[in-house]
């Protein structure tokens, strides 16, 4: 089955630099925007890129400022795709990561954000170094 045809791709690079996160959120909020998301379903790809990204820096980078953070945003006709891939540590990502609130303590929470605020979402661990956390999120 083929895959459907995108109405945009657009690509974004940057240093894991926690400074950048709240920038690159609020960009993605508004492609999603411009590209005809709900602004409540926008607001949830921003958290899900903000939890994404922090994750990125912290786990796969152990808070190094200088690795690349790759962001690919594809929309189509009825929903978007957003690939956050890192070139670092892989972490082994288990459903025990996924935090139950009844149990909560600060931090930890972005797993369990990313999981309940996507439609879909997986984690590509199949090449030797890096993660890619690949999202799907529908416009309405």
């Amino acid at each position: 089955m083929a895959e459907p045809e995108t109405r945009n791709r657009i690509r974004l690079q940057f240093p894991s630099q926690p400074r950048y996160v709240a920038t690159i959120r609020d960009t993605i909020y508004r492609f999603c925007l411009q590209h005809g998301f709900a602004r409540a379903a926008a607001f949830d790809v921003k958290v899900i890129a903000g939890e994404a990204l922090t994750n990125i820096i912290q786990h796969a980078y152990g808070g190094g400022a200088d690795h690349p953070i790759f962001i690919e945003m594809l929309f189509f006709k009825e929903y978007g795709e957003f690939r956050f891939k890192d070139l670092g540590k892989q972490v082994p990502i288990t459903n025990q990561m996924k935090k139950d609130l009844t149990d909560y303590r600060e931090g930890g929470l972005g797993l369990y954000l990313i999981d309940q605020l996507s439609d879909f979402h997986v984690y590509d661990q199949s090449e030797k170094v890096g993660t890619t956390l690949i999202v799907k999120k529908k416009m309405a």
